[in-house]
């Protein structure tokens, strides 16, 4: 059975994603993953009572669940093909994108537990 590539081609790349996916080329997928996210939403502040992450890239509240639709599938972001080429990225498509959700989802978790909190966002949060 012939595996699937991890490196998918695309037919339109961000000059930010470009960059992105050469830098991580040197780095654990963890990390690769960890530095994207950074550059990608620059979350700022947490708010517990609504459960989101002020994204100073996009300048709004976002919950959990946008986070991971925006990066695991939003042409502009896509964190999985940005990583594709991390050394110990995994080769099948199928299995990188289960790796990078869980490193998301992990991510988001650090966040939540490690930005300075602030009072009263001014809108409610993206879902």
């Amino acid at each position: 059975m012939k595996a699937e590539p991890a490196l998918i081609l695309r037919t339109r790349q961000t000059c930010r994603q470009r960059l992105r996916r050469c830098r991580s080329r040197r780095l654990p997928l963890r990390s690769a993953v960890r530095r994207a996210v950074d550059v990608f939403f620059r979350f700022q502040y947490r708010n517990d009572r609504f459960k989101a992450l002020w994204c100073g890239t996009e300048h709004v509240w976002m919950g959990r669940e946008t986070f991971l639709h925006w990066a695991l599938s939003d042409l502009d972001i896509d964190i999985p093909w940005v990583v594709a080429t991390a050394p110990d990225a995994p080769p099948k498509a199928g299995d990188l994108l289960q790796v990078v959700r869980v490193e998301l989802t992990a991510y988001w978790a650090d966040q939540t537990a490690s930005l300075p909190e602030i009072g009263q966002p001014r809108w409610l949060p993206l879902p």
